[in-house]
């Protein structure tokens, strides 16, 4: 016959702190996962290839950054030029082929839409790999100078084969999707469209109800039918939790956690207007779109952005102060010396291919350094995140997959061997590279697209 009171385990199974007692393993992951420095990734594309004097000069640790990437000193140590990349196939003028395989080494999916074959590597590590790490959004897309179509020409991530992530153009509506449910300093978080309830944040409430269930009158009444033993890792755990409470309280938003050293604070997207030719606003435009991608890589909304700009082949007429197509009329030509005038300024072809260059550039420098300035852990926001820039065509325009330029940027405390240029003696294939992204960020991939099994590229990890 039970004696008074007597209690099961059961029966303590069946209360908040006996789960608890029972799970230690569930528990310390979790407060792991809200301490460790996240890992994250950007993929990038600007338009129309760059010219020669995109690459440094020098070679190893002792290269020097030229006119287009002016804009990157200082930033040298964070950097790695890998060149010699080539696609692993093409046809037509590249244009449309180096679109499709960028980031995931894929074919077209047919001869009408001529989407990838395959998701890109941001979405293959989103479902191989514990990169997102509980955000509430597995990434975020947004371009500058584009109106964020899902033509050809204007994707670079696919979740799958023939699905093309469009991109948000516009930054408040971008920020409004991002941080629905955030509150800022105080403020009013702002509405979920529809007036559904962000799933996170309604989890992290019940989870703060269920905890707050938890009162010292149960927990004595519990410790009395434990063993010493028994009763000691209660209270442990009991301890741990009401900590992990402390700090699930202490998050901006959402109900994810606020990486150490990083702010959570609100980007302000005024002063955008959408031109897609004017070289004040779509600097403005392209302020707006990084500092959102900081804020929600520090609030912790998302761990994965793919940043995008212009299209493969953009014109831009008009842009800095130049009335004809800059891809027609410099990209083409830029191997000449033709004469045009750029802003009331004569210059050769190459001279005025280094400026259009050196301004999309320069945007991305912009993201960099931001990254760069956040201290996070140890180091920085730029140490734990791999930016990943490509374009469509191979040195000068040329329209073909040889020599590739990507640049990697950032990655140091996941092993990228960052500060170095590194100018192989044989073509090695892009899709290397992007295995070895995939590597660095927690999935083991043997290669990526049409080359299963290409392996990682030498050189890329320290």
């Amino acid at each position: 016959m039970p004696k008074p009171f007597d209690v099961s385990r059961r029966d303590i199974l069946k209360t908040a702190a006996g789960a608890i007692f029972l799970a230690p393993l569930l528990r310390h992951r979790e407060v792991e996962a809200q301490t460790l420095v996240p890992k994250r990734l950007v993929l990038i594309f600007t338009p129309d290839s760059h010219p020669p004097e995109w690459w440094p000069t020098g070679s190893g640790s002792t290269f020097q950054l030229q006119e287009p990437l002016a804009d990157f000193r200082g930033l040298e140590s964070n950097m790695l030029f890998l060149r010699r990349l080539d696609h692993a196939w093409t046809v037509g003028n590249h244009h449309e082929a180096g679109m499709a395989q960028l980031f995931t080494g894929a074919r077209f999916i047919d001869e009408s839409s001529h989407h990838a074959n395959g998701p890109s590597l941001d979405q293959i590590l989103l479902k191989n790999s514990d990169l997102r790490g509980g955000t509430p959004l597995a990434s975020i897309h947004l371009c500058v100078a584009d109106r964020g179509g899902a033509d050809k020409r204007h994707i670079i991530s696919y979740s799958g084969p023939g699905q093309p992530m469009t991109h948000t153009a516009d930054p408040a509506r971008a920020f409004s999707t991002i941080f629905s449910g955030v509150t800022f300093d105080g403020a009013t978080p702002t509405p979920t469209p529809g007036g559904v309830p962000d799933a996170v944040a309604e989890a992290k409430r019940k989870a703060d109800q269920r905890i707050l269930q938890i009162n010292t009158g149960e927990l004595k009444t519990i410790q009395r039918f434990l063993g010493q033993a028994e009763r000691q890792k209660l209270e442990l755990h009991v301890e741990a939790l009401f900590e992990l409470e402390q700090r699930i309280a202490g998050m901006g938003g959402g109900g994810t956690s606020v990486p150490a050293g990083a702010a959570c604070e609100r980007a302000d997207t005024s002063g955008y207007n959408g031109s897609t030719n004017n070289a004040t606003t779509i600097t403005r435009w392209a302020q707006i779109q990084a500092d959102i991608i900081v804020s929600a890589f520090a609030c912790d909304r998302t761990r994965v952005a793919d940043y995008h700009f212009s299209f493969s082949g953009g014109h831009h007429e008009g842009l800095l102060g130049f009335g004809q197509s800059w891809h027609d009329v410099v990209a083409h030509v830029s191997r000449t010396n033709d004469s045009v005038s750029v802003g009331g300024e004569s210059m050769t072809t190459r001279q005025a291919f280094m400026l259009f260059d050196r301004f999309w550039a320069s945007h991305i420098a912009y993201l960099a350094k931001r990254l760069a300035g956040t201290r996070e852990g140890s180091g920085t926001m730029l140490d734990n995140t791999i930016l990943l820039w490509g374009v469509e065509s191979g040195t000068n325009h040329s329209h073909n997959p040889r020599d590739m330029q990507y640049l990697v940027i950032g990655g140091k405390n996941l092993g990228v061997n960052v500060g170095q240029y590194i100018n192989n003696t044989t073509a090695q294939s892009s899709n290397k590279l992007l295995t070895s992204v995939m590597n660095a960020l927690g999935h083991a991939a043997t290669g990526i697209g049409i080359e299963p099994n290409c392996g990682p590229l030498s050189g890329f990890l320290a």
